[in-house]
């Protein structure tokens, strides 16, 4: 008599940590963290960031690079502004959560972000704000938790979130490494999806053994899950990926984009390729990426 096999246990987030700040759009993103929380049953650590030295244009604030007492006292209450605010929606919220203040200057920041994040199963963080001063320190913050983490981040726009009458996620899929990488990690919010689209834009021919059209064997994986998905195939060849998924994703309806995270060094212009970037700036719907 063969061996009795048991179906896996579903997937599910344990530990999520999301980086407060005391932006008004903070608190959608601490929305959104304490609902997959108590959706899961999961731990939220809240951080933020007190700085002790800094560079006045680089995080928006108008103070010298040296803080005088004063200065510092300011930093630091708003620091703790933004715990008291994720504490509150926490206990509100009925889920287990802790928060810390961490004290560090400007140019360590991202990385003692990073540092945290590594210990979290799913990072949530803010799209940095283009209007705003601390445009630059924001973007050094997200650089550091995708790249340096090798945890999937959850990224909310700085226009907030919209109430989709149908929840609905979007899957960039081009079959590569990282795309991979954001679909697993991005299951437990799929299972929660009415609807789950596997986006191929531009797809190459593949013979007979790869099992049929790009995006198939996907659906068939995720079908081991529970979830509903899939494939959309898009071709326009004179229209730029990141323009495709963006038309696509507004004309479904989606709420959740999922992707792989493509980047590089620091040291060339920009942090991240050309779709990742473009994404990252012009997103309209929370993106869950991987890198």
């Amino acid at each position: 008599m063969g061996k009795i096999f048991k179906r896996r246990p579903p997937v599910s987030y344990k530990d999520l940590l999301v980086h407060l700040d005391d932006t008004d759009i903070c608190a959608e993103r601490v929305a959104a963290a304490v609902a997959l929380a108590k959706r899961e049953g999961a731990r939220l650590t809240g951080i933020a960031l007190a700085l002790e030295s800094t560079i006045s244009t680089y995080i928006g604030i108008d103070f010298p690079s040296s803080l005088t007492d004063a200065q510092q006292e300011i930093v630091q209450k708003a620091a703790r502004s933004a715990v008291e605010k994720f504490e509150s929606a926490a206990i509100g919220a009925g889920i287990e959560f802790r928060s810390w203040v961490v004290a560090c200057s400007a140019s360590k920041a991202p990385a003692r972000l990073a540092f945290f994040a590594r210990h979290a199963d799913l990072i949530f963080v803010g799209q940095p704000n283009p209007n705003e001063k601390g445009k630059a320190f924001q973007e050094n913050l997200l650089e550091a938790v995708l790249l340096n983490t090798g945890r999937p981040v959850y990224v909310v726009p700085y226009i907030g979130r919209f109430d989709a009458k149908v929840r609905k996620a979007v899957i960039a899929w081009d079959g590569s490494k990282k795309a991979v990488r954001a679909v697993n990690d991005a299951i437990p919010m799929l299972k929660a999806r009415k609807e789950v689209i596997v986006l191929v834009i531009n797809p190459k021919k593949r013979s007979g053994e790869f099992g049929g059209q790009q995006g198939e064997n996907l659906v068939d994986h995720l079908e081991r899950y529970g979830i509903n998905a899939k494939v959309a195939t898009v071709v326009n060849p004179d229209l730029s990926v990141d323009t495709t998924i963006q038309n696509y994703i507004s004309d479904s309806g989606a709420d959740l984009l999922v992707m792989g995270a493509f980047g590089h060094s620091r040291l060339r212009e920009k942090a991240f390729g050309g779709v990742t970037d473009s994404i990252l700036h012009q997103m309209i719907v929370p993106v869950l990426m991987a890198e």
